[in-house]
């Protein structure tokens, strides 16, 4: 009898274990594709604004997300014409909402700047990239670093939002190049 209890016993406890195996499966979600050396074009009203790159992307159709690695985002003006490049470990592209994020080691260069920092969105409305984190731009032999950033994707505009330290090596000498600074934010440094 006690033999009988506790082999009933034992079933009961093995069924329970995988009742619980069999919700846990259930509630892990399987990407729909993975692709190799993929590449995604975002396009607004029929222009490209970004080429995507990655070596790898795990896709989940039903969640808009795109889960990328090792990627480079070329970004485009309105007209079509190529402004910077970004390159992260690690990328987050929702198709749908034209929107990205990218995290670990992320670069964006343009043929003037270059922005280093760990993570940075890509807000399609706003036509603005965006970070709370720390930033470093370099403009020539000029360096400027704070935390968090609005910028555009050519990084031509760009708001250090706190705690700006900079090394400005490249100060005009004279009225006139002072005066040619105007009406360029891109330029003025405020400390």
């Amino acid at each position: 009898m006690i033999l009988i209890f506790a082999l009933g016993l034992i079933v009961t406890v093995s069924c329970s274990n995988l009742d619980e195996k069999r919700k846990e499966q259930s509630t892990v979600k399987f990407p729909d594709s993975i692709i190799e050396k993929a590449n995604i074009v975002l396009t607004s009203e029929g222009k490209r604004e970004a080429v995507i790159d990655a070596d790898t992307l795990i896709v989940f159709d039903k969640e808009d997300s795109t889960i990328a690695k090792n990627v480079k985002v070329d970004f485009y003006d309105e007209n079509g014409i190529y402004r910077s490049t970004m390159t992260a470990r690690d990328g987050l592209v929702r198709q749908k909402q034209q929107y990205i994020t990218a995290w670990g080691d992320v670069v964006v260069a343009s043929d003037s700047s270059r922005l280093l920092t760990q993570s940075l969105k890509w807000d399609p409305l706003r036509k603005l990239i965006l970070t709370d984190d720390f930033v470093e731009l370099h403009r020539g032999r000029d360096v400027v670093t704070g935390y968090g950033m609005e910028a555009d994707n050519k990084l031509e505009n760009v708001r250090i939002l706190r705690d700006v330290k900079g090394k400005i090596s490249e100060i005009p000498q004279s009225e006139q190049e002072l005066d040619s600074l105007e009406g360029k934010p891109e330029k003025e440094i405020i400390p």
